[in-house]
């Protein structure tokens, strides 16, 4: 469970600087 939830937030930041990145 840990590791699934850390995966998620992981994903999200990744989204969010993917997201920043083409701003």
């Amino acid at each position: 469970p840990e590791l699934a939830a850390a995966c998620e937030v992981w994903k999200a930041i990744k989204f969010v600087f993917d997201t920043v990145d083409t701003l």
